[in-house]
């Protein structure tokens, strides 16, 4: 038999048992093919079983039959049974309900709209770089829209910046006072001027010319911001630049959110894709952890893992901006209720193997032989799927993978590259043709109506 391309389109009618009604499956299958771009429909059968129909390319009708015999958290899957039809065009997939079933508290049509949002959150920019986060943004962005029509399907962009003066402000937020003492103290050290009066002479020790360049490289990648960030005065401030921004752009969808909670329904739910480098991954890490920490499986089982103070209970933010804590505050229920979700994670150059030991929650944890939850930042514990890729220069003294911390759960993707060996080079991640492939196809996968 002639082996067919893994283009082709096919149809796939398929029989699942097991506890698969009201256990969510035909919701959650709906919006995996919604995922993939696959066509048909799925429903209910009062024998007890879930039949659907996919059509679509081969190789993702394929995937999703495999992801039938998981289906949705409670199901409890025993058989799939498949059987290849003629193809009827379907290009949408749907639920359908039987005339014969009278299902009590579901809408006769799911209409939910997603609305994809992409997160960018920098990282420290060098004193001396030429580039605002806008034009880094766009190293990665304009490339990587232009694949899979992805800047059709985004549907808002929130570009943050923080720590990075801007002259043209009104009035210095805290966080940009912090790029104002780092250059100052960088003037005030003057550390070429300083390696310039040592007399240079055979007799010097070999490592005394790597002093100068190590110096200078405290200040490069932002070591002293990461200082910052470990300090409650530090992390407050730059949380409050960051979170503040992002919840700036969600309130324009807030009213929505709060109608749909009013009524208990959804016809919108937030869909967040969060592209971030360097000390940005983990304030990322910091805002995620705040809105999903609560329905993580180990605070559940443990409630110490809640005592963490977070920007939302924190008695200095609450003095210094109670519009934030109280917008936040909102997205934390918002979360819980299933209206705001993670879609997709990229984080560069990360430094949160580092920087997660300024919290005694997380340190308690590792130090009980324990690895950290995925959940707690919004990602399903049994998912199978990448939703998080991590790339990191194994010449970069600050950039660390990330999955064995989280147990090495399937989730989560560490990706060596290699780029030039230069740290004043910050936007090295972004322009880097290969995060951009691993990008969009995440996106693509990850996006959906």
């Amino acid at each position: 038999m002639e082996k067919q391309s893994s283009s082709e389109r096919v149809r796939a009618h398929v029989f699942i048992t097991g506890t698969v009604h009201g256990v969510g499956y035909r919701l959650a299958t709906w919006d995996k093919a919604n995922q993939w771009g696959i066509g048909g429909w799925v429903e209910e059968i009062p024998d007890g079983r879930v039949e659907a129909v996919f059509e679509g390319n081969k190789e993702l009708v394929e995937a999703i039959i495999r992801w039938c015999y998981r289906g949705s958290p409670d199901a409890v899957v025993k058989t799939v049974t498949v059987e290849y039809e003629k193809l009827q065009g379907l290009k949408d997939f749907i639920i359908r309900r039987p005339s014969e079933l009278s299902i009590k508290n579901e809408p006769k049509d799911v209409k939910v709209k997603t609305i994809n949002i992409l997160l960018f959150v920098h990282g420290v920019i060098p004193l001396n770089s030429k580039f605002s986060e806008t034009k880094l943004y766009d190293l990665l962005w304009e490339p990587v829209k232009k694949q899979h029509k992805l800047s059709e399907r985004i549907d808002d962009i929130i570009s943050v910046n923080w720590g990075h003066y801007l002259a043209d402000t009104e009035e210095d937020r805290l966080d940009e006072k912090l790029h104002k003492a780092e250059e100052f103290i960088a003037n005030q050290l003057n550390l070429k001027a300083q390696s310039q009066k040592i007399t240079n002479n055979s007799l010097q020790p070999w490592w005394r010319s790597l002093l100068h360049p190590l110096q200078n490289l405290i200040w490069s990648q932002g070591i002293g911001a990461a200082i910052y960030y470990s300090g409650i005065e530090g992390k407050i401030a730059l949380q409050l630049a960051v979170y503040s921004q992002i919840l700036d752009l969600l309130e324009k969808y807030r009213h929505q959110i709060e109608r749909n909670l009013a009524k208990k329904e959804a016809t919108i739910k937030i869909r967040l894709h969060a592209i971030s480098s360097g000390l940005g991954t983990n304030i990322v890490n910091d805002f995620l952890h705040g809105l999903f920490y609560q329905t993580g499986n180990q605070s559940n089982h443990n409630p110490e893992l809640d005592k963490e103070p977070t920007i939302a209970n924190s008695p200095i933010l609450a003095e210094e901006k109670r519009e934030t804590v109280e917008r936040y505050l909102f997205w934390r229920t918002a979360t819980q209720k299933k209206h705001l979700e993670i879609g997709s994670i990229v984080t560069m150059a990360s430094q949160l193997p580092l920087l997660l030991l300024s919290s005694q929650r997380v340190v308690n944890t590792l130090a009980n032989q324990d690895t950290l939850s995925i959940d707690e930042i919004g990602i399903p514990e049994q998912t199978q799927e990448i939703i998080w890729k991590v790339f990191y220069d194994i010449n970069d003294l600050s950039a660390f993978p990330i999955s064995s911390l989280f147990g090495g759960h399937p989730a989560i993707e560490d990706i060596a590259i290699e780029m030039s060996n230069n740290y004043y080079n910050y936007p090295n991640y972004w322009e880097n043709e290969v995060i951009h492939t691993h990008v969009a196809e995440l996106l693509n996968r990850r996006v959906i109506s």
